[in-house]
Parts: C-alpha cells; sequence; structure tokens
C-alpha cells in the first residue's frame, strides 16, 4: 500500500526515544534498517510533499515536547527526507530541509513497531500526555514553552500560570506540589537579585526567598508541576470523570 515516510534525522540516542514513546496511532515513529521514520494514516490524504513535511515538523515539534518532559536532557532531532513509497515498495525521495546529524557514543538498542500487538493496543505515557495537553490549548502553550532549549525564568514563569489558569488554582491548592516550593519558584523569579537580568521585575522590588531556586531545579519543579497535571488530565479523560 501507497505511503508517506518522514525520516527523523539525529543521534541514535535521541532518535530512538521516538518509536519507543510513539510506537502507534495516525503519526506514530517505526524504525526500519537502521533508521526511524514519521508514518501514519495522518498522512495518507496529502499528495504533496512539502505538505507532508511542513506537518512531521508540527509533529516533531510537539511529539519531542512530550518526550523531553520524561526524558531531560535529549538533542532535539530534525526532520530529515520525505519518502514516498509506491505499492510495489519503490521509493522516491524529496529533500526538502537538509538536516546535520551530531556525533555521541552511546546507542540505545532501536526499537520496532513491526508485529507488536501489544504495543499497539495500549498507549504509552507520552502518547497518553500528549493527548491530554492537545485538549486544552493552555495546556499545549505550557508543554511548548518548557520545551524551549535554554528556557529561561520568564518562560517557566509563564509556563506555571498557564498550568494554574487552566486548573483554576495555584498549582499548591491542586496539591501539586507544596505552598513553599511554589513560593521559593515565584520570589526567585521576581526577584532581579537572584535571577539576574531575566527577572520578571526590576531591582528591589521584590525580596528573593532565604534559599533561591537555581534554573536547574526551578525547571525541574515547573516540569514535574506540568507532568502531574497532564497524567490527571489523562485520568479523568480514560475515566470520564473531572481533572485536579
Amino acid at each position: 500500500m501507497a505511503r508517506w515516510l518522514v525520516e527523523i534525522q539525529g543521534d541514535a540516542f535521541d532518535v530512538e526515544e521516538f518509536p519507543f514513546w510513539f510506537p502507534s496511532g495516525d503519526a506514530h515513529a517505526a524504525a526500519e534498517n537502521g533508521k526511524v521514520f514519521l508514518v501514519g494514516d495522518i498522512f495518507d490524504s496529502i499528495t504533496e510533499a512539502s505538505d507532508v513535511y511542513e506537518i512531521a515538523a508540527q509533529l516533531m515539534d510537539e511529539y519531542f515536547a512530550i518526550i523531553g518532559l520524561l526524558q531531560p536532557g535529549l538533542r532535539k532531532p530534525t526532520v530529515g527526507m520525505v519518502f514516498r513509497e509506491d505499492d510495489d515498495g519503490s521509493r522516491q525521495g524529496f529533500a526538502l530541509l537538509s538536516g546535520v546529524a551530531a556525533g555521541r557514543s552511546k546507542v540505545h538498542g532501536t526499537l520496532s513497531v513491526a508485529g507488536g500487538q501489544e504495543q499497539e493496543t495500549r498507549q504509552t505515557q507520552a502518547q497518553e500526555l500528549l493527548a491530554a495537553s492537545r485538549s486544552d490549548r493552555r495546556l499545549q502553550v505550557a508543554v511548548s514553552l518548557i520545551s524551549i532549549s535554554g528556557a529561561t525564568w520568564p518562560h517557566l514563569y509563564r509556563c506555571l500560570e498557564e498550568i494554574e489558569y487552566y486548573l483554576g488554582k495555584k498549582v499548591s491548592d491542586a496539591g501539586l506540589c507544596s505552598n513553599n516550593q511554589r513560593e521559593r519558584f515565584t520570589r526567585t523569579a521576581n526577584s532581579a537579585e537572584v535571577s539576574g537580568r531575566d527577572s520578571r521585575h526590576r531591582l528591589g522590588k521584590f525580596d528573593p526567598p532565604n534559599d533561591p531556586m537555581s534554573i536547574s531545579e526551578a525547571r525541574a519543579f515547573v516540569s514535574q508541576t506540568l507532568i502531574a497535571t497532564l497524567r490527571a488530565v489523562a485520568k479523568s479523560q480514560s475515566s470520564g470523570g473531572n481533572a485536579v
């Protein structure tokens, strides 16, 4: 059966996460002969390779944002060649934008969905979180903010604001963290004496906490809060109940 395939380019260390977390669905990742491709029914009605590429790029952004929450420290792969496979198995490649793969030594075993019936009947955690994020624009924005490489204090604070607006309450009131954790984060983000030029306010406007967060602690705090929110949404979706 004719189909489109879009290569995911990058280090195997990073690329192999896609078939692990997104092995099935309308758009999923499949390993084949040492390479990984985005494939699926979502591309079936498309006739132009350029349109396939654009959709694949959007999916890559979404998928990597979720994967980055579950597996921090990865480098985002790029969208590579687009291939059109005919009914006889022959393929034509379209090089719409070249990607460059960097080298690292560690390589995980490549996973394949071929014959994986059990994988296809059960969603991975990443698939559940992605569906949860797609349920509300604020959650989508929160995921996109936390996935920014080198996210600064304003990005993280905005992410928290989107989460809390969705919840209709502070994350501490929702039981996702303690009052002290949330206060440490907000006071650090608001204090120019601690967060420097990325502070949300001028010097002297807010007193820093006695134990300010580092940017890495802040990123972990917001990530964990977002994951907890998405898990609650996913649980409510499966049970038909209400989120946090």
